[in-house]
């Protein structure tokens, strides 16, 4: 959510123009997608997984996705993968000023990433479960503080002029934070009861993902070539490709917040 306080998006949009709607004194569709999908999902769900299958010998994040999206993944790994970092690599060719940048910057990301990997996995790192790495009770309230220290900084130093009144805008925030919060919460409860079968199917001898150097290989060489040709040949429809990824975000963020609430609540499935 510091796309409230600390980057003002949620109540004057990312657009120049500004929002495409408003509603409750936020840009709604900008919410929509931020808070729903780019950052619960792209930012965290799918950097945790890779993070979990390059770096860990666990498997709880792929255990814990719904039951036919890990059954489709078990049954067609290198389509499923191959599909997400093409997706990624659609994404960012709109922002590269030219096909040379867009391919190295893809390239030298994947370098980067392939040596710090190999740095890690060769010093044993590989070795533990990603709740082994996970900061604990003092490291948490020490990242606590940061972030806390951050978020004010940085809320005061940019734009405070577009912090809106409290009715409507600020109080649609709050109203969100306390709607996280409940999810968070409820979550974290449903968790602990399935902890035992997500233990069970760590030790599983046939996860769903398994790590490789040719499939790293292979998913880093298809962004980066998704990212080059599609700078080089699609650039000019970059406006229909900010649109299409636009409507699929906010369309798979409300598909997101409604799967959600139906997992939190058994009563209405």
């Amino acid at each position: 959510m510091y796309e409230a306080y600390i980057t003002k998006v949620l109540w004057v949009s990312f657009r120049p123009e500004g929002p495409f709607l408003q509603f409750g004194g936020i840009a709604l569709f900008e919410t929509i997608l931020l808070v729903l999908f780019l950052h619960p999902l792209l930012a965290f769900v799918v950097p945790m997984l890779f993070t979990e299958l390059l770096c860990t010998n666990s498997s709880e994040i792929v255990d814990g996705l719904p039951h036919r999206v890990k059954e489709m993944v078990r049954k067609h790994p290198k389509r499923w993968i191959g599909l997400l970092m093409g997706m990624l690599g659609f994404m960012q060719f709109v922002n590269s000023p030219s096909v040379a940048l867009s391919f190295l910057s893809a390239a030298g990301n994947s370098l980067i990433l392939g040596l710090v990997l190999l740095w890690w996995r060769r010093s044993g790192g590989n070795q533990y479960a990603l709740r082994e790495l996970l900061p604990g009770p003092g490291g948490t309230r020490s990242f606590g503080i940061v972030l806390l220290v951050w978020y004010v900084f940085w809320g005061f130093a940019i734009r405070p002029e577009a912090v809106p009144p409290i009715i409507p805008g600020q109080l649609t925030i709050w109203l969100f934070y306390a709607g996280l919060l409940y999810v968070f919460v409820r979550c974290l409860r449903i968790g602990r009861r399935f902890h035992s079968s997500f233990s069970q199917a760590q030790s599983s001898p046939t996860p769903v993902l398994q790590f490789t150097w040719s499939g790293f290989i292979q998913a880093c060489a298809l962004a980066t070539i998704v990212t080059t040709i599609a700078r080089a040949f699609l650039f000019p429809l970059a406006g229909f490709q900010v649109l299409f990824m636009f409507t699929f975000y906010v369309v798979s963020g409300l598909l997101l917040l409604a799967g959600l609430l139906t997992h939190i609540n058994p009563s209405s499935r």
